[in-house]
């Protein structure tokens, strides 16, 4: 028997404590609403009339578009139909067996790609959105800009929408007096113009949300407005897309790695987790990443144990998450318990939470929701009194009241928190990605690795080249202080094993693959050793020299 709970305790997700919804999720699905959100100072579209399940009408409308020629027969709509599939849009599947293939998303490659609407369903994109455009709004209100949400519509305008007009009702359409555009940009705008476009709707109310790590939190803000400033006349509209995508997903998954190890060490009274100050702390994620390449080998294995390790974190932080999710809702309902919480937010209101679990009328509300629980364990089971309870004793891992309403929902929902916390990892992990952390497939876990791809490698390096001081590329950096700039802000070890491997065999694993690291870098054209001294090993910025102009100076 399983116990069943009364609806209002039948969720998993705490976004307060997260700001997102840890689930399924798909970066490049995020970027078009995104750009939608800067466009109308943080509003929304109304709701698209977009037909994802009739992709060949659209197609059938671009084929006649007055600048296109020679894609009026049958051999030209499949050419263009192939050339849009493959540049302009995402095709997925739905429908029995989910063999119907439909529209899923317009590829993130200028800021217009909001137009469509797609994906329809807003729920995919987890909050994301709102989370990513509070902090870049937050950042340059830090920067003492009098108006963020119109000096961030204006730096994206610039950085996206080369040859795109946006009228006052939010209509991207493209603008033939300012087009010098990539083919592809340029077909993706006709595309897009067989989509009826959505209105503004009322502005919403601000997000209900305060880090509980704002050091990471504005950490994360300023490096997205730095890359997109200092980049945004270096790199073509369609890499600097994906190299914006490519950042927001990997701070994504590493910002949820150091909330695991946050929350973990909060509850059990592990001392002061650094992470909840508003200075940013090295990361202690340590997460060693394999570049040898060569599968099955020690560097392999050492990256797996890695996964393996962050994966073993996951019902550990769940059953903290809603412990601390039972503490908000006693908090938020109880007139007795709300004055540990009122008026405190971010790091101040977990550290509350925590602190509460020793009032006792915390006691006395979990008894009052531990016979909910009973009674609607009995309405749906048809059991008897003595059977939910002994139900329940059977789920608690605790003695107080406290303990048993925490089992009794990790119970009810464990499986499916864990499932889709597990989605949210692989897919910010850049599992199925070219700009991607983790490597293997979805058929087994024990494949998985840490092996990054070039492409997030460039992002990174990419990033790690910025002064933000001055609002400029550096030309070149020690590759010493590159890879302490990894390690601290991602977390991620290159030259060193994680500390509770660190032998010295492991440490022998970790420079054969400094050693191919570097090899890496040299290919891609981001390595030059002056001399065998590692102090005089630099990484250099190709880009230092292209495109810099007055504008990309803060």
């Amino acid at each position: 028997m399983t116990l069943v709970l009364p609806k209002d305790l039948r969720s998993y997700s705490f976004e307060r404590l997260t700001g997102v919804e840890l689930n399924d999720f798909d970066v490049d699905r995020f970027l078009p609403v995104l750009f939608e959100m800067v466009v109308t100072n943080g509003r929304r579209l109304s709701r698209s009339d977009a037909r994802p399940t009739d992709p060949g009408s659209y197609i059938e409308t671009l084929a006649g578009h007055p600048a296109l020629r020679g894609f009026d027969d049958d051999h030209g709509r499949a050419l263009l139909a192939q050339w849009v599939n493959t540049t302009v849009v995402r095709l997925g599947h739905g429908g029995r067996g989910r063999r119907d293939v439909q529209l899923a998303a317009v590829q993130p490659i200028h800021i217009g790609a909001y137009r469509a609407g797609l994906p329809v369903e807003g729920a995919r994109h987890r909050k994301v959105h709102l989370v990513v455009y509070r902090l870049l709004t937050d950042a340059l209100a830090r920067r003492g800009r009098p108006n963020p949400a119109g000096e961030l519509r204006s730096l994206f305008l610039e950085a996206f929408g080369r040859g795109v007009s946006i009228s006052d009702s939010a209509v991207p359409e493209f603008n033939e007096a300012t087009a010098d555009l990539d083919a592809n940009v340029l077909l993706s705008l006709y595309y897009l113009e067989g989509f009826t476009p959505g209105r503004p709707l009322p502005a919403r109310s601000a997000l209900d949300w305060d880090p509980v790590m704002p050091g990471v939190m504005i950490t994360l803000g300023d490096q997205l407005v730095d890359f997109v400033t200092v980049y945004r006349h270096r790199l073509p509209t369609i890499a600097l897309a994906r190299h914006l995508a490519a950042l927001v997903n990997i701070g994504l998954f590493t910002t949820t790695l150091r909330l695991f190890t946050l929350v973990n060490d909060l509850c059990r009274g592990e001392g002061t987790p650094a992470d909840l100050s508003v200075d940013l702390a090295p990361a202690q994620t340590e997460i060693y990443v394999d570049f040898t390449r060569q599968t099955g080998g020690d560097s392999d294995r050492l990256a797996g144990e890695c996964v393996d390790r962050d994966l073993e974190r996951l019902p550990a932080y769940l059953d903290d998450m809603l412990l601390l999710k039972t503490l908000d809702r006693y908090a938020s309902n109880e007139a007795k318990l709300k004055p540990h919480v009122q008026g405190k937010h971010g790091p101040d209101w977990l550290r509350a939470l925590v602190d509460m679990r020793r009032d006792q009328y915390v006691e006395w509300r979990a008894g009052i929701e531990l016979e909910r629980i009973i009674e609607e364990t009995k309405k749906i089971t048809r059991c008897s009194n003595e059977d939910a309870r002994a139900e329940l004793t059977r789920a608690a891992t605790g003695d107080s009241q406290l303990d048993q309403v925490v089992a009794a929902i990790r119970q009810s929902q464990t499986k499916h928190a864990i499932r889709a916390a597990g989605q949210w990892f692989w897919n910010t992990g850049g599992m199925r990605k070219q700009a991607g952390l983790l490597r293997g497939n979805l058929r087994g876990r024990r494949a998985w690795r840490y092996a990054m791809t070039d492409e997030l490698l460039t992002t990174l390096l990419l990033s790690a080249l910025v002064d933000p001081e001055q609002g400029d590329v550096l030309p070149r950096m020690r590759l010493a202080d590159l890879l302490a700039t990894l390690e601290s802000r991602w977390g991620l070890l290159i030259d060193r094993p994680p500390a509770a491997r660190d032998d010295a065999s492991s440490r022998a694993v970790a420079n054969t693959n400094l050693v191919a690291f570097t090899g890496r870098l040299r290919q891609m054209g981001f390595f030059t050793d002056l001399s065998d001294d590692f102090n005089a090993q630099y990484v250099i910025n190709p880009l230092a020299g292209a495109g810099a102009g007055a504008g990309a100076r803060r």
